[in-house]
């Protein structure tokens, strides 16, 4: 069976304080169209579908073209399940849509039911092809467990300790059903940390001031593949049999340069190989920094460089300037870099004798959201020295969503 492995799409993230619409619309095009021409029988989406908890009418009509569209490109199986950054009503909401386009969603799973999580890929002739053990973000309220003294000895936490176990009760009885179709490939996802791999700045902590990895020995011999998201740089860990797919766009300036790819997998009863196929780059996202006039004036040739060895993509722009010869940076960018080549830029210039950076935002839409303005001021309160426990994020966020549901309901 030819299966797409991929995760953390983030729709409604926002870059350098602008929407991405278009480009995530572009991404998924481009999907669609490697579903069709790779022969997809399945794909696989582990987690972050959607950057926060309320991503917007524009993020959900792209999510729901998406599937509309899926089922006409021969793919029999779409399994996707939340991460940490999704909203479960605004998954569940999506429910008929999924089972009308043959689509699968786990929101949530708790050491009581994990057989939920359990759903058999079909193949051509109707019989069972393979096994896929969909795990969502198991959030710490379903899954800590007291703590032994033994775990503690092991360096272990609560929350991975919980997270273990429900692995543990999957990995049996996915020995089961192999059991019951000998040589049939069992796949899992899982929506976590797994120690080993490489975290980025806007990969957010799930476990707040705690240690939340878990080691690869989490996942049984069993899982021929462990189909990984929430880190958003690829990464193969466990020799190949676990590995994130990363995202496919960057989404914060230092993932700009990783790799992008979707993984493709043939799972057959010989096992599983792996092959990672690049996603295009439909916006190029760049971080500058001048320190002298002359520097400032080879830019825009750089930029035209930078975009032609992209296929001549826009660039959006990060601009720093350190030098002299310039009293507004946003009107030098404006008359030296046409729209057509940098259609959005951020930038900020060192004033003598000032102590802070001169910031300038053009080109609209740059305000970030409410979701956006309330994230940050929790991570600057975590900074400060302060720490939350996830239950008291949860009821944070939980009370954010009540206010700023009643508020926009009011202005309708």
């Amino acid at each position: 069976m030819r299966i797409i492995h991929t995760s953390d799409w983030h729709l409604g993230d926002r870059l350098l304080e602008k929407s991405r619409h278009e480009e995530f619309r572009a991404f998924l095009n481009w999907l669609l169209g490697q579903m069709q021409q790779l022969h997809a029988e399945a794909l696989l989406v582990s987690g972050d579908i959607f950057d926060n908890r309320d991503p917007g009418a524009p993020a959900l009509e792209m999510f729901n073209d998406f599937l509309s569209r899926a089922d006409g490109t021969g793919c029999r199986h779409i399994i996707m399940t939340a991460g940490n950054h999704d909203g479960v009503p605004v998954l569940d909401a999506a429910s008929p849509l999924l089972q009308r386009y043959h689509a699968r969603l786990v929101n949530s799973l708790s050491r009581d039911a994990v057989q939920d999580c359990l759903i058999p890929l079909m193949g051509a002739d109707g019989t069972p092809a393979a096994l896929v053990c969909a795990v969502p973000f198991l959030r710490p309220s379903e899954v800590s467990i007291p703590l032994t003294d033994e775990a503690l000895e092991a360096g272990e936490n609560a929350y991975t300790l919980g997270v273990r176990e429900v692995l543990a009760q999957v990995a049996a009885l996915a020995e089961q059903w192999r059991a019951e179709n000998p040589g049939k490939p069992v796949l899992c996802m899982a929506h976590l940390t797994v120690a080993g791999a490489e975290k980025s700045s806007s990969v957010q902590d799930i476990v707040v001031g705690s240690v939340d990895a878990v080691g690869t020995d989490a996942f049984r011999p069993v899982f021929d593949y462990v189909a990984l998201g929430h880190f958003h740089k690829g990464y193969a860990l466990g020799g190949g049999r676990l590995r994130y797919s990363g995202s496919p766009m960057p989404m914060g300036m230092d993932e700009v340069n990783n790799e992008h790819h979707i993984v493709l997998l043939d799972a057959t009863e010989q096992g599983v190989s792996v092959q990672k196929i690049p996603v295009p780059t439909f916006v190029c996202h760049t971080a500058q920094t001048c320190h002298t006039y002359e520097e400032l004036e080879a830019l825009p040739q750089q930029l035209r460089d930078l975009s032609a060895a992209r296929g001549g993509v826009p660039v959006h722009l990060e601009l720093r300037y350190l030098g002299s010869g310039v009293e507004n940076l946003a009107a030098w960018v404006a008359e030296h870099l046409p729209p057509e080549l940098v259609p959005h830029f951020k930038c900020s210039m060192w004033r003598p004798g000032s102590a802070v950076m001169d910031n300038t935002d053009v080109y609209g839409d740059t305000m970030p959201t409410p979701h956006e303005v309330f994230r940050r001021k929790i991570e600057a309160y975590c900074e400060a020295g302060e720490q939350l426990t996830a239950e008291q994020m949860e009821s944070l966020w939980s009370l954010f969503e009540s206010a700023y549901t009643e508020a926009t309901s009011h202005e309708n």
